[in-house]
């Protein structure tokens, strides 16, 4: 009788994806550490100096500039021994995985084997040569077991010489010069200009050692350059986000009362996280953890507004890709926000089960707002002329030519969601001034897609448009000089319009309620934001369509300013800005 072999049972694997976060936090201190040298090189005096106390403390901060110069080398190489184990490790982990389901397999075969060796019924002719395959498989995964282990075995080491290589003073010290000469990188870098492919493919050429070292020491210009891959933005972003909270988080526990502006950076920073933390704990359909990308953070931009991008799901790697553009009102503190838009985007177009699917939160560019300030209704009034959008639109076009530069196989099927004044800003980049091309564009509460655009056959890709009936924005659109443009609602624009809830209904002296008709387009279970994933998820041509606009909304500011009453008009203008009631009685005429 042939022996049924057995196959050796699998070790355990205790590596998770979770060792990504003691990188984090090794490149977050490395990030401080660098910048603690730098500003001790720049406060330093050449060495060697002697004299009044002054200049004797100059020359100390040299020489403790040094040794701040040894530690950052230190943690650049522990740093880049760390990425490769954990990037060996995930390879592992995947292998590791297929040699558990193969086992599970083998078990099966060995229990069925057994089951028919001491059955009672005739013999069984085929018997031995299948026991005679099983072994065979059994054998190669025995030999495959092996491999791996040797291959985690062989990881662990490497690492551990690596990180023994730089655990003494004197050993950092002696890694200083082979540090990679970053000033000399970033001058190669500045070269290439703002071309994304030129920029991935530099990038690409580089060692492991000098894209780590360009990760700690300016993790602002390569976590927003595009075109370096999104793993590595996220890590350089990261690292950013998490020293300057840190700092402000000890300055706070110190007791110290934060300025207005590091209050804000506080702000954004939770915002961020908040935001980040949409996919904790989430999986898609397939059971996979979703991962979430820092892709952009800029908290200085936009004169403090900021800037920031949060990708969830891989836009690399991802069959379908969307990019949600936000509208006024927004900065970096309310990424959280759009954060939450971009990912109910995705859970909902991957419902379509078409493929996987990204999607982003860009928040990439100065979004008029309103607040109490004489600048803050300065800048508001920007809703009414498109010059932010026209910057802005520039910026997107970089954004997604950096997804297609590190685009992993084929491009995906790409949709950009304007809202509200992003709507704009889209409309610039997709139209005939501009170069963005994409296979889909959303349009939702928007007052027009540019006064260069007066129809949907201007934007390069196939038009989408969600608007309310009562949102004010929305309405904006085909009413003066001063407009965005043709309202996209409107038969003569001729876009596909679909149907969207509204939440209430406009009155002049009911703000709350007004704006939360312009913010509802992706509410949840809402019937726009199941529109907007059917476009996202390449499936537009089912969404429910609606009749187009027939009348001026010129006419439906005066029907509603008449159902008010002018008492009840006043009263809301009162109940506002000034700004904003001045903006409305030289548009409408109302007043």
């Amino acid at each position: 009788m042939t022996l049924i072999d057995l196959p050796v049972e699998m070790p355990d694997c205790t590596y998770t994806t979770a060792g990504r976060s003691v990188v984090s936090g090794v490149r977050a201190c490395a990030t401080v550490i660098s910048d603690v040298a730098g500003t001790m090189h720049a406060n330093a005096a050449p060495a060697g100096i002697e004299g009044e106390p002054a200049e004797v403390a100059q020359h100390a901060m040299t020489e403790t500039a040094g040794q701040v110069d040894a530690a950052a080398a230190a943690m650049i190489t522990g740093l880049t021994a760390l990425d490769a184990y954990c990037d060996r490790m995930d390879e592992l982990k995947s292998t590791w995985h297929d040699l558990e389901n193969m086992k599970g397999a083998l078990d099966i075969s060995v229990t069925s084997l057994r089951s028919r060796q001491n059955s009672s019924e005739p013999v069984d002719a085929t018997l031995d040569t299948d026991i005679r395959a099983h072994n065979s498989k059994v054998a190669t995964y025995d030999t495959d077991v092996s491999t791996w282990t040797s291959d985690v075995t062989a990881a662990e080491n490497r690492v551990i010489a690596a990180l023994g290589r730089a655990d003494t003073v004197l050993e950092a010290e002696g890694l200083v010069g082979s540090v990679p000469d970053v000033p000399t990188l970033l001058q190669e870098l500045d070269e290439l200009g703002k071309d994304p492919f030129a920029i991935n493919t530099w990038w690409l050429a580089l060692s492991a050692a000098e894209r780590e070292a360009l990760k700690v020491s300016d993790p602002s210009i390569i976590g927003n350059t595009d075109g370096i891959p999104i793993q590595d933005r996220d890590d350089a972003n990261r690292a950013h986000l998490s020293a300057l909270l840190n700092t402000l988080a000890q300055m706070k526990d110190d007791g110290e009362t934060l300025s207005e502006d590091q209050q804000e950076l506080y702000d954004q920073a939770q915002s961020v996280y908040d935001g980040l933390d949409q996919a904790k704990d989430e999986y898609d359909l397939n059971g996979d953890p979703i991962p979430a990308y820092l892709m952009l953070y800029d908290p200085y931009a936009a004169d403090g507004d900021g800037y920031g991008a949060i990708a969830f799901g891989n836009p690399e790697t991802a069959d379908h890709v969307s990019v949600n553009v936000p509208g006024f009102g927004n900065k970096l503190t309310g990424i959280d926000g759009l954060a939450g838009s971009a990912f109910d985007v995705r859970e909902t177009a991957e419902r379509h089960g078409n493929g996987t699917v990204a999607s982003i939160a860009w928040m990439g560019y100065d979004a008029p707002e309103f607040d109490s300030s004489v600048n803050g209704v300065v800048d508001g009034l920007g809703v009414a002329g498109e010059y932010k959008a026209e910057a802005g639109a520039r910026n997107l076009e970089s954004f997604v030519d950096g997804l297609r530069a590190t685009r992993q196989g084929e491009d995906p099927h790409m949709t950009v969601i304007g809202h509200s004044y992003g709507s704009t800003t889209v409309g610039k980049a997709a139209g005939q001034d501009g170069t963005l091309d994409v296979d889909d564009i959303v349009l939702v509460g928007s007052p027009g897609a540019g006064e260069e655009n007066p129809h949907a056959s201007d934007l390069r890709g196939n038009v989408y448009v969600g608007s309310a009936g009562d949102d004010f924005v929305s309405r904006l659109g085909s009413t003066g000089d001063v407009s965005l443009g043709t309202d996209p609602a409107s038969a003569g624009f001729g876009g596909t319009r679909f149907e969207v809830d509204t939440p209430g209904d406009f009155a002049f002296d009911d703000w709350d309620t007004n704006l939360d008709i312009h913010t509802s387009y992706f509410d949840r279970d809402s019937s726009s934001l199941a529109n907007v994933g059917m476009v996202v998820a390449n499936d537009g041509g089912d969404v429910d369509e609606v009749d187009h606009r027939q009348a001026p909304n010129s006419v439906w500011y005066a029907q509603e300013a008449a159902e008010d009453g002018w008492r009840a008009t006043e009263a809301g203008y009162e109940a506002v800005e000034d700004g904003v009631k001045d903006w409305f009685k030289n548009r409408f005429g109302l007043g």
